[in-house]
């Protein structure tokens, strides 16, 4: 039987905004190309896979990202 891995206690949110603020992250500037979105939703949803990001910051972390209309 392999060895379990540990769990890991779930973050508080400035563990997760610190080193999420410092990557070079995508910006999502809004507008009505679907495919802008889709791909800026996929690399955002490896960011957060390769981060273990609660599900919970997610949404927040994610809108963090808008700029120009799509904070509107």
């Amino acid at each position: 039987m392999p060895p379990q891995r540990a769990p890991i206690p779930e973050p508080i949110a400035i563990e997760i905004i610190c080193p999420f603020s410092k990557l070079k992250l995508p910006k999502f500037e809004g507008g009505s190309d679907p495919v802008t979105y889709k791909e800026w939703l996929r690399r955002m949803e490896n960011l957060f896979k390769i981060m273990e990001c609660p599900e919970r910051l997610k949404v927040y972390l994610a809108t963090y990202q808008f700029e120009k209309e799509a904070k509107f």
